[in-house]
């Protein structure tokens, strides 16, 4: 106990737990606790609320409020989803001993690990009375240079977890958290320092565009597309969009705006089948009508709604986008017979038009090979170049959120932001995926602008454990994706551009539009570079980003892994030349001599584990 007591105290950090007393019914905001003091608390459950404030920029406070005597309170924090949380526990150890307060982590679905870094400290005893209530104020920094710790940026999104018990020791209960009183709040933002909230009063009206009772096919993977109006009076701003799923089936929804006077072939309201169209980058012809292709709207089931900051939104009405493309993805899986699906968007819009409009930029990887039973694997990464940016970014551009996208076997995802050959904060990252908490993330602060000549590097990490062939990229199941959708103003600063994926391998990035990519593809153009829509890589030299608190926020260990079985070899072998990471610098290297690794790639092919070309 002694110990943990010393290791408790952290140099140069104020963490501090008061544990007081109160009366029934504590789980309830304000109650003994005043919202000048704490402007910010949510009812976590019914038996427990959280208040939180920040304090002189540097540090937050965490003050859960529980109903009863309780044995322990823990909070954790975590980026997005419950792997990689950072947990503060204050616990009784045994019955008539001091209390404690005790920092543990996760890197899964694992009983929490003690950090050998506490950056929390117990002040006082709880002093129980009449008032029958357990009250932490719990005091933690909010970037501690502790890797192992969950740092809070200004007005970026994180998960609140939080678990307790009346009667258990920590002791016990640590090792199944699971059969304790639990739960998880995402897209809380911990540290605010604008109001994106709609402001109230301003006239708004909402839209729902859905599938029509669309009969999902039995087949395994499949893909929907209904063209559908919009709102057309006058020019309006969509200020907040949400998705929903009206079926299990449904694996994704993404909504593209048609250009001004487009006329689609398809009628309105009728469903068509875009299965082919998805399979291929970026829009080839037969997956979106021509001139269709601009995307807006994207979302996974379980997300939470996209809301625009307050001098922006997507515009859409008369001038404008008057008719979208809502296109569903679907895994059935099970082949279920009979199943209809009505899933959308519910779009919130305003017509008192905003300084700026919104686009979407998509970032991301179409050329990775993961290797089969491989625990840490992280693809090639990603580059949209300064030479693209260089052209198509005409003037700053304000980066407001990334929505990432992986599959089954994500791990991590990066998007880093070099400006002038250094690194500067990422755009964002989730070093611990969880799939089933899928958010919009804030752009991390330092990086929310993009100027011309800066450089965006995408990478995506994948635990492959217990898979036994090798996993490619593709968007049915069993395949991988790693995409970031960021989504930026005002649109008129970056008209060209739009998508910025790279094949790595071949040293070259398309740096365009979709609607743009979609017209040389119909032309089958044998342009190397299509007319500057295509632009080399090229070699760089770029360091990690340490912040001024000392921690590293893009240190993810971009190096394939490759486990010494021929299979997983097979399967992660690359073509030359390929841009790693290693230590920190991107650098251009060799696996093998030439004729080695196409007899290794020609026995891919034999066995089957080699993607389909991607024009």
């Amino acid at each position: 106990m002694a110990h943990l007591l010393r290791e408790a105290c952290v140099v140069g950090v104020l963490a501090a737990i008061v544990l007081l007393s109160g009366s029934a019914d504590a789980a309830k905001c304000y109650q003994f606790m005043s919202m000048n003091d704490y402007p910010n608390c949510v009812q976590l459950d019914s038996n427990l609320v959280l208040y939180w404030r920040t304090t002189d920029n540097q540090s937050l406070e965490l003050v859960p409020d529980g109903d009863g005597y309780m044995t322990w309170i823990a909070i954790g924090i975590s980026e997005a989803g419950m792997k990689g949380v950072d947990f503060n526990v204050a616990y009784l150890p045994t019955q008539g001993s001091s209390w404690l307060i005790t920092d543990y982590f996760t890197t899964n679905y694992t009983e929490p690990t003690y950090d050998e870094q506490q950056d929390a400290q117990l002040l006082e005893m709880p002093v129980f009375d009449k008032d029958n209530h357990t009250l932490a104020v719990i005091q933690r920094p909010l970037d501690s240079c502790d890797k192992e710790d969950t740092p809070i940026f200004a007005d970026v999104e994180r998960s609140i977890i939080w678990a307790y018990d009346w009667v258990t020791v920590w002791d016990k209960a640590k090792s199944s958290l699971a059969d304790y009183t639990r739960g998880i709040l995402t897209g809380v933002r911990l540290y605010t320092m604008t109001n994106s909230s709609i402001a109230n009063g301003t006239q708004m009206a909402s839209v729902r565009v859905a599938m029509p009772n669309y009969p999902v096919p039995t087949t395994p993977y499949s893909a929907a597309c209904v063209n559908l109006a919009l709102p057309n009076a006058t020019p309006y701003h969509v200020v907040q969009y949400q998705g929903f799923n009206m079926t299990q089936l449904v694996v994704r929804l993404m909504g593209y705006v048609c250009a001004a006077g487009v006329v689609t072939p398809q009628p309105l309201g009728v469903p068509y089948d875009c299965t082919a169209g998805t399979l291929l980058l970026p829009a080839l012809p037969g997956a979106l009508p021509m001139g269709c292709e601009k995307l807006a709207f994207v979302w996974v089931p379980g997300a939470e709604a996209f809301q625009a900051p307050p001098e922006a939104g997507f515009l859409i009405g008369a001038g404008g986008s008057t008719t979208m493309v809502l296109q569903v993805v679907y895994w059935n899986l099970a082949g279920v017979v009979g199943k209809t699906d009505s899933s959308g968007f519910d779009l919130m819009y305003t017509p008192v038009l905003r300084n700026a409009s919104l686009g979407v930029l998509t970032v991301g990887n179409t050329d990775m090979r993961i290797p089969a039973n491989n625990d840490s694997f992280t693809a090639l990464p990603n580059i949209c170049p300064a030479g693209c940016t260089a052209k198509r970014v005409l003037a700053p551009v304000t980066l407001v959120s990334n929505f990432f996208v992986m599959g089954n076997l994500g791990a991590a995802v990066l998007t880093r932001h070099i400006r002038n050959g250094s690194a500067i904060m990422p755009v964002g990252r989730i070093n611990y995926w969880d799939k089933g908490y899928p958010s919009f993330q804030t752009v991390f602060p330092e990086s929310r602008m993009l100027l011309p000549n800066d450089t965006l590097i995408s990478v995506c990490s994948y635990n492959s454990t217990g898979v036994k062939t090798g996993t490619f990229f593709g968007f049915q199941n069993g395949s991988e994706l790693c995409f970031n959708y960021i989504t930026f103003y005002p649109a008129t600063a970056m008209p060209d551009l739009d998508y910025c994926v790279a094949r790595t391998r071949d040293n070259v990035t398309s740096c365009s539009t979709r609607t743009t990519l979609t017209q040389y593809a119909q032309k089958a153009t044998n342009d190397t570079y299509w007319n500057g829509n295509r632009v080399q890589v090229g070699a760089m030299n770029i360091t990690y980003y340490k912040s001024q608190q000392c921690q590293l926020h893009d240190a993810i260990d971009v190096t394939p892994k490759r486990k010494p079985n021929t299979k997983a070899a097979i399967a992660s072998i690359v073509l030359v030349p390929i841009v790693l990471v290693l230590v920190g610098v991107i650098i251009w290297t060799k696996f093998s001599k030439q004729e080695e690794m196409e007899r290794l790639l020609e026995q891919a092919r034999v066995e089957g584990i080699d993607p389909m070309p991607l024009s």
